[in-house]
């Protein structure tokens, strides 16, 4: 019977002897400081490799057994115990958090240090001893920032306008590299080699200030940020015209219902769309090396007369009281059934209607830059073609909004329109080429 009892408890015992069913989760707690209208927030980052010890480091324990104790064993690379503990835990918790201790002692950086922690629950298995999780985290110390070199930049930039900055950043644990002009965030693209990047900043009209940084952000979250420096012309002239909508309508309620059908915010939703697009498509952009733009003419003639110029602005009033705005961002060109050119080799990422634009075609170029011919009276391209220079897009034509045979020619900027003329414009496209020249030179004097 003695026996019997001993093989049925060594059974039940070997039964419920389940180690590692608990779960050890390691977790990064950065706080992101916001400004007057962001609030501050706090980000987690999950499984983390790269520790610059300002960061919180949380622990998760859970068991459905609740935690009995727990032990934690710091070791450097080389079997260096740099700290030990264990840990009983009195009030028997199924959750328990604290923060990974850091190391007493000061250590180099890039030192790897390996966190062994092991946690005990209350259960009876192993004669009462409880079941055991076990988990390693091995965290590389990281205190020194990227380190961020500009090797060509445009010098001026124009309200409305485009600027192009090739740098590169030293940090063999990069996490992400990123410009912003003040408003909002850009991509970096990778250029001829690891590490360096080319990026085109476009300054909004829907943005008065321009302050363009470079941001590199490593795994441990150490952020460098190098402001860039550009002559900023303000003076470029855009058109402003009022439309007094009481000359045309009784009652405020008239206009601002004849507004909700206005096609100029219909192109408003449009343009979200476009932008949405424009940013999928960035995604696809391949390392570029031997970039280097022609002027673009998309009627390939010497001087097109304009129809709308870019930047122009109206505003709706009934009685003065502002109703709206709308924006022409693109410019529009007198055509004559004309055929309309890629003026630069480039990539179709669409070729289809796009609302009261009519047909459209939108290519990308490289390093972000898209074109969008609108208003066409027919479609010469498809979708993924990849066209070269003097390839034709497609005819132009009219669309509901205009009844006079035009293309409505669009640059745009990671999905920012900009002023078209800038890069129809010789000396503009030379600068940008030369700024590319410039640096591809240095870095091939890096090799």
């Amino acid at each position: 019977m003695v026996m019997l009892l001993g093989c049925g408890y060594l059974s039940y015992n070997y039964w419920i002897s389940k180690d590692n069913q608990g779960r050890i989760n390691l977790v990064m707690k950065i706080t992101k400081e916001g400004g007057k209208k962001t609030p501050t927030q706090d980000l987690s980052l999950e499984n983390p490799t790269h520790w610059n010890l300002k960061h919180r480091m949380v622990v998760t324990l859970q068991t459905p057994a609740k935690i009995r104790s727990y032990h934690v064993k710091v070791s450097t690379n080389d079997n260096l115990v740099v700290y030990e503990k264990n840990q009983i835990v009195l009030d028997e918790p199924s959750r328990l958090h604290f923060d990974l201790p850091k190391p007493p002692i000061q250590l180099h950086d890039q030192t790897t240090l390996r966190y062994e922690i092991r946690m005990c629950d209350w259960s009876n298995a192993n004669f009462f001893s409880g079941n055991t999780t076990r988990k390693s985290f091995d965290l590389v110390l990281d205190t020194t920032p990227p380190t961020i070199h500009t090797l060509a930049q445009s010098a001026n930039i124009t309200y409305g306008g485009s600027a192009l900055v090739v740098f590169q950043v030293e940090e063999d644990a990069l996490e992400k590299v990123w410009l912003n002009n003040g408003s909002r965030d850009f991509q970096a693209f990778p250029f001829m080699k690891d590490k360096h990047y080319a990026v085109i900043l476009p300054w909004s009209l829907q943005q008065r200030a321009f302050n363009a940084t470079i941001m590199a952000r490593d795994k441990a979250f150490n952020t460098t940020t190098l402001p860039l420096k550009f002559i900023q012309n303000t003076r470029t002239p855009y058109i402003n015209r009022n439309v007094e909508m009481s000359k045309k309508y009784a009652t405020l309620a008239q206009a601002t219902q004849s507004l909700k059908k206005d096609l100029h915010f219909e192109r408003a939703t449009m343009h979200a769309n476009l932008t949405e697009i424009i940013a999928k498509d960035l995604h696809n952009i391949p390392i570029h090396e031997a970039l280097h733009l022609q002027v673009f003419n998309p009627l390939g003639v010497g001087k097109s007369r304009i129809l709308t110029p870019f930047g122009t602005k109206k505003r709706y009033l009934f009685k003065g009281d502002v109703l709206g705005e709308s924006l022409h961002l693109g410019v529009d060109f007198f055509g004559k059934h004309s055929k309309i050119l890629a003026s630069n080799e480039g990539r179709v990422v669409f070729s289809e209607e796009i609302q009261s634009y009519g047909k459209g075609v939108l290519v990308s170029h490289g390093l972000g830059l898209h074109t969008l011919y609108g208003s066409l009276a027919s479609l010469l391209v498809r979708k993924g073609d990849l066209v070269k220079a003097g390839s034709v897009l497609g005819v132009s034509g009219k669309n509901t909004s205009n009844k006079v045979d035009h293309v409505h020619f669009e640059v745009l900027v990671q999905g920012v329109s900009v002023r078209p003329r800038e890069w129809m414009d010789v000396g503009f496209i030379q600068r940008f080429n030369d700024v590319l020249d410039r640096a591809k030179r240095r870095i091939q004097e890096q090799r």
